[in-house]
């Protein structure tokens, strides 16, 4: 279980004794279960898609230094 402290944006594992923010004292917390996950990484259309877009730039670049 993790928590989350929406006064100060505490991410962690534990609360205090009495379910305070270990962070600011504040008893505004959230249990949350996904917080330790990783998301998922971006589809690979993306990833092509800027790569491309990063070579278009580049040779833009390029063509006008060159000239």
């Amino acid at each position: 279980m993790a928590y989350f402290c929406k006064d100060c944006s505490y991410r962690g594992k534990k609360s205090g004794q009495a379910g305070e923010c270990p962070a600011c004292g504040s008893f505004n917390l959230a249990k949350r279960r996904d917080i330790g996950r990783e998301e998922a990484p971006p589809p690979r259309w993306r990833v092509v898609l800027v790569l491309l877009l990063w070579g278009i730039l580049g040779t833009l670049v390029l063509s006008k230094i060159i000239e």
